[in-house]
């Protein structure tokens, strides 16, 4: 990811509700519709990138599903993926009906802190994060 301040961005106009993820050991943050689609990001990261996360958490979000059913019945919903790698956590934690946030912090962030408030800010604004399912 760059190192340098994205440039302001225009589109991006519900970054705000991304605010309480700034804490220590976080990287950036993406708000994401169901269908992988960049909704809003942080300051710390471009569109461009943002764009690139949202696509690749929507890949992990399937996949999960896909698992789901293979760990309890058609019923289990995916609530919350960890992805632990040398260099860095990625935390993906449901917000609202078809909208999911994305979070990628240095490997030695407090991930419980971390998804605290990715799950409290997912149900204060829950309506708000909900994305309509995109039709043909």
């Amino acid at each position: 990811m760059s190192t340098s301040a994205p440039p302001a961005d225009g589109n991006n106009k519900l970054t705000w509700m991304l605010s309480s993820l700034d804490i220590e050991g976080v990287r950036y943050s993406v708000l994401i519709s169901g269908d992988g689609l960049r909704m809003a990001h942080s300051d710390s990261i471009t569109r461009d990138e943002a764009d690139a996360f949202a696509a690749a958490v929507s890949g992990v979000q399937s996949l999960g599903k896909a698992l789901a059913a293979m760990c309890g019945d058609e019923n289990n919903r995916l609530r919350q993926n960890l992805i632990e790698y040398d260099q860095a956590l990625v935390l993906v934690t449901a917000a609202g009906q078809n909208a999911m946030l994305g979070v990628c912090a240095t490997p030695t962030a407090d991930a419980g802190l971390i998804v605290h408030r990715m799950n409290d800010l997912a149900s204060r604004l829950g309506n708000e994060l909900t994305s309509e399912t995109r039709r043909p």
